[in-house]
């Protein structure tokens, strides 16, 4: 039997997959399946970007801490921004009580440093901009030579600030410090200055630089009190005006060590300035020589009595006149009413007759032979580069010597004025001055009169003050000012000094008034120098106060100037200056 057969029809086995299932099974498996990997891929990717960016990122914040590290903790001052570390501070200068006269201001220095500049015309104008020491044109020439060049220099922290702003390559920044003085022209011709650079030019910055310069920061303590400055400087100044003078100097020195206590000379000047007038910085007390005239009777009248020629009370015929070679010498007054006065009134009154008649006797060689050992023949040795040498008569003829014994025909400087009067009082011992602390030591060097002649010269000086040219400045004047009974008397001596200024060869109608003064002068401890320049006569009612009734002598200005000075300081130096008869206090003389 045939078997059928099953035509159209397709035997299905169950077991067999068709293609269309197999293959519609197939395609939405590899869809899943490539969807599955797509996500996977694109998961790594996300993470490995986030991994490098983590990476990448830490290592930034890692090197931005460094960095912060570095500049907070370890970082010195030697990129391209500031090129310099900041130098060595100037040791200060302080006077005797330790106050500063001196300070250090840190400041910058900026300079250009034209290979680094990136866009010339740009660094031109925001420069000229804040800079007015350069013009445009100046600053395109300098940076064109491509050479190293100061843009400005000691800049203080606020105008710093300007250049840091412009942002411009080729600015390189220096610390500096700048010395700054703090009382301006209170001790100027005295401490000096210091250059751009920080080094002394004059005065003691110049020479102490090396002192103050050294690593250790050493400071410069001198002799110096400012008190004691301020009132001198105050008192010359006010002379000044009330006499119309042009100038004026002054200067107190410990008469046992030669510490100076106070130097003024006027008119001064700020060395925190830049200019200041040639006149304004001449050092008159130890720069200037000058003919003192009268003061220097001091001298002729000690060597005189030293050597016995003659003593207080030795009298010499006084005429109206007396002639030295073809010149015609005469006294303002008389030294006393009788034609034969002694020594102490010719020294009182200031007799320049008797004084020439004096010197007569000691003679030319004894004359040089003091006026040497006195140091009124050389330079003076002191802390300042600004030191005179005396104007020595050369020949020295006898014309010379007889002018020299009253006070012309050598000039010499108010500090060697000083010196040498502190030889006659303090018991015939010659000092060094010094502007140095030194301690209360005496430091003398060598004696030339005897103690005897210095008590001798005390009381004449003394005298001067109690009844001679000085009078009006300590007695009658003083006692208005100060008291209402007018009883006190001063513990001062003094000699009073008038010259006429020299111009060229001639002299003129200008005079020079100086008064040297001692105090205590029962036991001196202190001298008081003071100089006023062209000085004028005041001429106001009677009775009013500093009426000079158009006098001009030293005994009417430049005496009263250092009474109202010993006045002033003498409580700060702890002396008696003044006193009341009825005190009992004895001046000892060897009279």
């Amino acid at each position: 039997m045939k078997k059928k057969r099953n035509i159209g029809r397709k035997k299905i086995d169950i077991y067999q997959k068709s293609f269309s299932f197999t293959h519609r099974y197939n395609k939405e498996k590899f869809a899943f399946e490539r969807l599955k990997s797509l996500k996977n891929n694109f998961a790594l990717k996300i993470n490995n970007r986030l991994i490098l960016s983590a990476i990448v990122f830490s290592s930034l914040f890692l090197a931005v801490t460094i960095k912060m590290i570095e500049i907070n903790l370890l970082y010195t001052e030697k990129g391209n921004y500031f090129v310099e570390n900041v130098k060595t501070k100037r040791g200060n200068i302080l006077d005797r009580n330790n106050a500063s006269l001196t300070a250090n201001l840190l400041t910058s220095h900026i300079s250009v440093n034209p290979k680094a500049v990136y866009d010339k015309k740009k660094f031109i104008s925001k420069v000229s901009a804040i800079n007015n020491r350069f013009s445009s044109i100046d600053l395109d020439k300098l940076v064109s030579e491509k050479k190293f060049f100061w843009l400005d220099r000691n800049v203080e922290p606020s105008e710093l600030q300007k250049y840091i702003d412009l942002g411009e390559t080729g600015i390189e920044f220096r610390d500096a410090y700048k010395r700054k003085y703090l009382h301006s022209e209170l001790f100027s011709h005295l401490v000096g200055k210091v250059d751009i650079d920080n080094t002394g030019v004059s005065g003691l910055e110049k020479s102490f630089d090396k002192f103050l310069q050294n690593e250790e920061n050493n400071d410069l303590i001198l002799s110096l009190d400012t008190r004691i400055q301020h009132i001198v400087r105050d008192e010359i100044l006010a002379a000044m005006k009330l006499y119309k003078a042009t100038g004026g100097s002054g200067l107190i020195m410990n008469v046992n060590n030669g510490e100076i206590l106070a130097m003024t000379s006027l008119p001064d000047f700020d060395p925190n300035t830049k200019k200041a007038n040639d006149n304004n910085k001449f050092n008159k007390n130890t720069l200037g020589v000058y003919e003192f005239g009268s003061v220097m009777k001091i001298f002729t009248a000690a060597m005189g009595i030293e050597e016995k020629i003659f003593q207080p009370n030795t009298k010499y015929e006084i005429e109206n006149h007396i002639y030295i070679g073809k010149h015609r010498v005469e006294d303002v007054h008389r030294p006393c009413e009788l034609k034969m006065c002694s020594v102490e009134e010719i020294f009182v009154e200031s007799s320049n007759i008797g004084t020439i008649k004096m010197i007569r006797d000691i003679g030319k060689e004894l004359q040089q032979d003091y006026l040497s050992q006195l140091g009124l023949l050389r330079q003076v040795n002191i802390g300042i580069p600004e030191k005179a040498i005396p104007i020595v008569p050369d020949p020295w003829r006898t014309v010379n010597t007889e002018t020299i014994s009253y006070g012309y025909g050598l000039s010499v400087s108010p500090l060697h004025l000083a010196v040498a009067t502190s030889a006659v009082v303090n018991g015939g011992y010659l000092i060094q001055p010094s502007l140095t602390k030194l301690g209360d030591d005496k430091r003398y060097k060598n004696q030339i009169f005897s103690e005897e002649t210095s008590e001798i010269m005390r009381y004449l000086l003394s005298q001067v003050v109690a009844k001679g040219t000085a009078k009006e400045a300590f007695n009658k004047d003083a006692d208005k000012a100060y008291t209402e009974d007018g009883k006190f008397k001063y513990l001062v001596g003094g000699k009073t000094g008038t010259s006429h200024k020299i111009d060229k060869k001639s002299y003129t109608r200008e005079k020079l008034t100086t008064f040297i003064s001692v105090l205590p002068i029962h036991k001196p401890k202190y001298v008081v120098l003071i100089s006023l320049d062209d000085p004028k006569g005041i001429n106001r009612e009677y009775g009013e106060p500093y009426n000079t009734w158009n006098w001009s002598d030293a005994g009417w200005n430049a005496a009263r100037v250092s009474r109202q000075i010993i006045d002033r300081v003498s409580p700060i130096l702890d002396i008696k200056a003044r006193y009341v008869p009825n005190e009992n206090m004895l001046i000892n003389t060897s009279l």
